[in-house]
């Protein structure tokens, strides 16, 4: 039980202090953003683009409270898994912009405690990283996945860190409802981690047998869902290119360059930089250069002290993540939010602690999961 006279009576450090200013200043800041840009944006009373698809959930969402929706929402939500039913389920109850801001902070606050209670980190470091990213701004002031993403996440790890299957089983099943790849990502995880894998204590041979599975795979099982969606891409640039390696059994070999792609894209690609004359996609130009910005900073920080690991579990989690994100051929880099939150996780665990932030020791290695 708390006690509240030793809350009153407890030593802030100076830096604790420092870090309680910015997030006030920040939070104001994003408010004051919500109300000049993003809730004209969401409404329609505004040209500027800035919550990605939001705009399409909350229409859906308006169509279905009509009473008589769309055929063509009817369809777009009845098919399984899908990756519309959380945020258009979210839009639906919370009909005013400004409640869903309100459960995003929420989602946020519980999902950074549910982190803090699985894994040792500096609490500072991680959230000065993870609010780099105009990505978790925009996520924090729109109905989105990303937000949901961070929150399933947190739920999972904080599950399989305590083995709780319960918990587990509600970090898929809302995975389901929001990003159906994120589940898979999850799955594929626990698979490896198990006792049924030969190569469990040989993590980088089993990430190489994932790739060249699904090089085999994909063009077989998803062959047509994959022209389809290369339709889709077909003005993506180099990206068609490695979706059309894709397509002929050659994922191995454009696994690397599509996350890199997503993660750098908009700083290598000099035409990409066309977009900002487009003042008012503030989402697909300001908003992209700044998570790729983000991203290339917090990947500097990581290989810089030698992190990028898979001893790690969360840079484990994170690779199949990356994987498994990589198959779409349609993709942006927000759909890898979720990853980004793992390297800044793996960034702000203390550099002295090994088994720090899921770091095991060669003894713990040897009888992890055994």
């Amino acid at each position: 039980m708390i006690d509240p006279t030793k809350i009153l009576s407890a030593r802030f450090r100076f830096s604790s202090w420092i870090v309680g200013v910015t997030l006030l200043a920040y939070f104001c800041a994003s408010f004051c953003l919500y109300f000049q840009w993003v809730a004209p944006s969401l409404n329609g009373d505004s040209q500027v683009h800035i919550g990605a698809d939001s705009a399409t959930y909350i229409g859906f969402a308006e169509s279905l409270r009509s009473g008589r929706p769309d055929p063509l929402v009817i369809a777009a939500l009845s098919t399984f898994p899908n990756t519309l039913w959380s945020p258009v389920l979210i839009a639906l109850v919370l009909k005013s912009t400004f409640a869903m801001v309100v459960a995003n902070y929420v989602a946020f606050i519980a999902a950074i405690l549910l982190l803090k209670k699985s894994f040792s980190f500096s609490m500072s470091g991680f959230l000065m990283l993870m609010l780099l990213n105009a990505t978790t701004t925009v996520s924090l002031l729109s109905v989105n996945k990303e937000i949901i993403d961070l929150l399933v996440v947190s739920i999972f790890l904080f599950g399989y860190r305590r083995h709780r299957t319960s918990v587990i089983l509600l970090a898929l099943f809302l995975a389901l409802l929001n990003r159906f790849e994120l589940a898979l990502v999850m799955l594929l995880f626990l698979a490896a981690q198990s006792s049924f894998n030969p190569l469990r204590r040989r993590r980088v041979a089993t990430l190489v047998v994932l790739t060249l599975v699904l090089s085999v795979m994909l063009p077989l099982v998803a062959s047509q869902n994959l022209a389809n969606r290369f339709e889709e891409a077909s003005a993506g640039g180099v990206v068609v290119v490695l979706d059309g390696l894709e397509m002929h059994y050659l994922f191995a070999v454009s696994v690397i360059p599509k996350v890199a792609e997503n993660f750098f894209g908009m700083l290598v690609n000099p035409s990409s930089w066309g977009a900002f004359s487009e003042s008012l996609d503030i989402a697909n130009s300001y908003v992209l250069v700044s998570n790729n910005l983000a991203t290339l900073f917090v990947v500097i920080v990581l290989a810089s002290r030698r992190s990028f690991t898979t001893r790690s579990e969360i840079m484990y989690f994170a690779f199949f993540g990356c994987i498994i994100m990589s198959i779409s051929l349609v993709i942006q880099p927000r759909y890898f939010y979720f990853v980004y939150v793992l390297l800044c996780l793996q960034a702000a665990h203390p550099k002295r602690s090994r088994s720090a932030v899921g770091v095991p020791s060669d003894h713990q290695l040897e009888g992890a999961h055994g």
